[in-house]
């Protein structure tokens, strides 16, 4: 992509983190939270190592990595998750940074983790260099990406509904979720000078509460899929949900909607 692509991805990304900080935690954290544990046991996260926590949002696997000793550090380029992790997490140090330009020394952490964070990097390939610089030898990263949105079906859902009775085509730039597969990540990993590089599969639960509006949580706790559905004509939205509400009774399981999700966590690790 050119600078200005680049820069165009990158604010809107921007944006959106910025308009949905506030209750993020409470929708969508929902589905990635689950997935913080695998990620601090692959990197090994104990007492005394420094962990840094890329894309920290509302900040809670920065705040585990703190319960198990680690002297844990959160940056997200949203100034407004960063107010929110604060508030959530006295004591620990959260900054507002950016992933292509971190402000630290190099070799300065043990551990990086990014959960659900890389995919939506302007220029991923830029991050994981810096990843590699401020990682010291021997320190080890793990960042998770979603799989296939048809394999995810909370997702899965949503599409459906969209192409039964709306439209893909709502102006939104090209994202790396849009241009990479697990493949490709692995390659930029590789290209970043970090070695071991693999990624494993992994499934977690989503549980709701009877009632959710699925449609609703992702218009107001996601970006790209937000987009997509206020990208929609008010008829269309409307069918959506409608569509939505019917299917995910299938779902329903001892009075919550029970879904599952599927990721792959990506494992590095630095010479």
């Amino acid at each position: 992509m050119t600078d200005a692509q680049l820069k165009t991805v990158r604010d809107f990304e921007h944006a959106g983190w910025q308009a949905i900080a506030s209750q993020y935690e409470s929708l969508f954290a929902g589905a990635t939270k689950h997935y913080v544990d695998s990620l601090l046991k692959i990197t090994g996260t104990s007492s005394g190592i420094r962990l840094l926590d890329v894309a920290c949002g509302p900040g809670f696997a920065a705040a585990k990595a703190r319960k198990m000793g680690a002297v844990a550090v959160g940056v997200d380029f949203s100034s407004a998750m960063i107010a929110v992790a604060k508030s959530r997490h006295a004591g620990i140090d959260f900054i507002v940074a950016d992933a292509t330009a971190l402000p630290f020394e190099g070799s300065s952490f043990d551990a990086i983790i990014v959960n659900f964070g890389v995919h939506h990097f302007e220029n991923p390939a830029h991050a994981l260099k810096e990843f590699y610089r401020v990682l010291r030898p021997h320190g080890r990263l793990a960042f998770t990406i979603w799989a296939d949105p048809r394999e995810n079906p909370a997702w899965r859902l949503i599409i459906d509904a969209v192409t039964a009775h709306g439209t893909f085509d709502v102006p939104m730039p090209a994202g790396n979720d849009k241009r990479n597969n697990t493949e490709d990540f692995i390659k930029l990993t590789h290209a970043a000078g970090f070695s071991g590089v693999r990624a494993e599969p992994i499934k977690m639960p989503w549980r709701m509460p009877a009632g959710t509006d699925l449609v609703s949580l992702f218009e107001n706790s996601t970006v790209r899929m937000a987009s997509l559905l206020k990208g929609q004509n008010l008829k269309a939205l409307s069918a959506i949900r409608q569509h939505v509400a019917r299917a995910i009774k299938a779902h329903l399981s001892d009075g919550q909607i029970q879904l599952s999700t599927n990721a792959y966590v990506v494992i590095a690790s630095r010479d």
